[in-house]
């Protein structure tokens, strides 16, 4: 079976050297591991099409990812965020290609056009030719199937794999800061920033872009902020922090991703490094309260000095560190998600029953 890949950003400029030695694997959501299930995977990007390198400069990032069908239909299937702009191609063309979409936004766009009559049925015609759709929290896929019922049988749950090679952990020895990373708009940062105005005995780096603190205000003395670091320098903090606090905005927040955190809650599990994490419904598929991680409620600032506090002793903080670290290599690596990827994709061909819930 040939697989493609189409991830949402680019990933040729981004990473360089080899795969799990130079760079996580994380992002790459199993495709290495594939070949290990008589699946050839690759990926591709708009520059591969013929003078795709030249019409980039003019088209934007739906046009660009609608015209790759182009590329998509000499594979038997075609894995993906962005592949819905495609579905029109594949009305008209209707080609054997199968196409699996990667839910990594999918809820917050059918929310946030509910109520907007032309753009909320054109999704939904266009949903309609994805074969398959893989949601990387069960809260997603018990949406999809209880609103849309055409969907029923197309949508799986798989969960987020995290490189556990590259990310290997660290107990002992750690630097005295609290760590919270990510650059997704879904995060809370605001109130992250509240947390450390009342613990100002503590030391805290915010890894994020710059937008990410628009319109914050004043950052106390205590924060060291840190904007686009690249993976390699991130990996060290994750070796280096004593807490990894991970707040997000509510599950009804209509910007950023929908499972936003997943990424950084997992490659800091795996890295030995203890969460304090919000009570996202697509991260409880992740964790359980005071064993892998410590929830918070959100916006619920006391709630969260009360579990920063719990984590004081550095024997409790190891603790929950193994113990989250021996979930990724369990349930969690990018090698189990390939494996889980590999029975949908056998699915939609009609090789083989799927085992995935």
């Amino acid at each position: 079976m040939k697989v493609l890949y189409l991830f949402a950003g680019e990933r040729k400029s981004k990473f360089k050297g080899e795969i799990g030695i130079d760079y996580p694997d994380t992002q790459f959501y199993g495709l290495n591991h594939l070949k290990k299930y008589d699946i050839d995977a690759e990926f591709k990007e708009f520059d591969d099409l013929p003078a795709g390198g030249f019409f980039k400069k003019f088209l934007g990032f739906n046009a660009r990812h609608a015209l790759m069908f182009f590329l998509a239909r000499r594979y038997d299937v075609v894995f993906g965020s962005s592949l819905l702009n495609m579905m029109v191609f594949k009305k008209i063309f209707r080609p054997k290609t199968k196409f699996v979409l990667l839910n990594i936004s999918l809820i917050r766009v059918l929310k946030s056009n509910k109520g907007r009559f032309v753009k909320e049925r054109l999704i939904k015609w266009l949903l309609r030719d994805i074969d398959a759709i893989v949601c990387l929290g069960s809260a997603q896929k018990e949406y999809l199937a209880d609103k849309f019922g055409f969907l029923k049988n197309k949508v799986f749950f798989v969960p987020l794999g995290t490189d556990i090679v590259y990310y290997h952990p660290v107990y002992k020895g750690r630097k005295n800061f609290i760590l919270s990373a990510g650059r997704d708009n879904g995060r809370d940062y605001k109130t992250v920033i509240r947390v450390a105005e009342k613990m100002p005995e503590e030391n805290f780096e915010i890894v994020c872009s710059r937008r990410n603190l628009a319109g914050i205000g004043d950052i106390p003395p205590n924060i060291k902020i840190i904007y686009d670091i690249p993976i390699g320098e991130l990996r060290k903090k994750y070796k280096e922090a004593k807490i990894m606090l991970l707040i997000t905005h509510s599950n009804d927040y209509l910007d950023g991703a929908d499972c936003s955190g997943q990424t950084v809650l997992l490659d800091s599990m795996s890295s030995g490094l203890p969460v304090v994490v919000s009570r996202k419904r697509c991260l409880l598929d992740y964790v359980e309260d005071g064993h892998s991680a410590l929830l918070v409620d959100f916006y619920d600032v006391e709630s969260i000095l009360k579990k920063i506090r719990s984590l004081s002793n550095e024997e409790v903080r190891v603790g929950i560190a193994k113990n989250a670290r021996e979930k990724t290599e369990d349930f969690f690596s990018t090698e189990k998600m390939a494996e889980k990827l590999a029975d949908v994709f056998n699915v939609v061909v009609k090789k083989t029953n799927c085992h995935v819930a």
